[in-house]
């Protein structure tokens, strides 16, 4: 019986048990920490998941835009509006005089 009261006695030393729960809580608090920051970085990619794909969004709509304001600022397409809705039309050559300076 007198080692079974030595055991006890040596596990249950208050140093011990202090140190024991002070790691304990540490283990707990890092698992937490781990969890916390898995969980945020897995909300940060599909934030950024997100914001890539109205990037792209937004680089197709620009394309789009630089198309269209090439379709509609095409010289062929001014001339012929120049000429049908304004009544403009090219002077002659030789009625053309350049000024110099």
């Amino acid at each position: 019986m007198q080692t079974a009261t030595t055991s006890t006695q040596r596990f249950l030393r208050p140093g011990q048990l202090l140190v024991t729960a002070a790691l304990l809580l540490l283990v707990v608090i890092s698992a937490l920490a781990v969890i916390y920051s898995t969980h945020r970085s897995r909300q940060l990619f599909n934030e950024w998941q997100q914001l890539q794909r109205k990037e792209w969004a937004l680089d197709e709509d620009w394309e789009r835009l630089l198309l269209e304001q090439s379709t509609w600022a095409a010289h062929e397409r001014v001339s012929v509006i120049a000429e049908t809705r304004l009544n403009m039309t090219m002077p002659d050559p030789a009625g053309i005089k350049v000024v110099k300076p």
